[in-house]
């Protein structure tokens, strides 16, 4: 019986190991293809970036730069061994950040691109899609914090 248990648990694992690694290659791709195009085209990131009404100008230079710097960093990371736990961590406050600017954008009415994907994606206003979009992204980062308590996902 402890065989049956044991072939039960190990089975068990394997799906969930697998499963873990197929929601860090989501969010990583979601990250790249992110990070690509504003890494490619800084300025006309950094030209959606006012439309936010939170950044003062000084600094949006500075988010412009830096964002897509992350995006590409926690990306690398969740494919990583040795920087996966720390990428997950930087996954999970980048949707948490992104998910904020969506809502307070849609919260304050503020038409809006997003410049999520830089200028890859043809710009529309930022809409409720947008945020269950990001809302999911987060939850899937969430996900992998959760499981890093458990035996590392190889």
């Amino acid at each position: 019986m402890s065989q049956v248990h044991e072939d039960m648990s190990d089975r068990a694992s394997r799906w969930r190991r697998g499963g873990v690694w197929v929601l860090r290659l989501v969010v990583a791709g979601v990250l790249l293809a992110a990070a690509a195009p504003k890494l490619a085209d800084p300025v006309a990131f950094a030209a959606k970036l006012p439309n936010y009404r939170l950044f003062p100008d000084v600094l949006v230079n500075v988010v412009a730069t830096t964002a897509p710097m992350l995006e590409l960093l926690a990306a690398l990371a969740l494919l990583s061994g040795r920087l996966y736990r720390g990428g997950v961590w930087l996954s999970v406050g980048l949707m948490a950040t992104f998910t904020a600017l969506i809502g307070s954008a849609l919260a304050r009415g503020i038409d809006l691109d997003c410049g999520c994907f830089g200028n890859a994606v043809q710009a529309e206003p930022v809409g409720a899609l947008d945020l269950v979009r990001n809302v999911v992204l987060l939850g899937l980062t969430v996900v992998l914090a959760l499981d890093l308590g458990r035996e590392p996902a190889r």
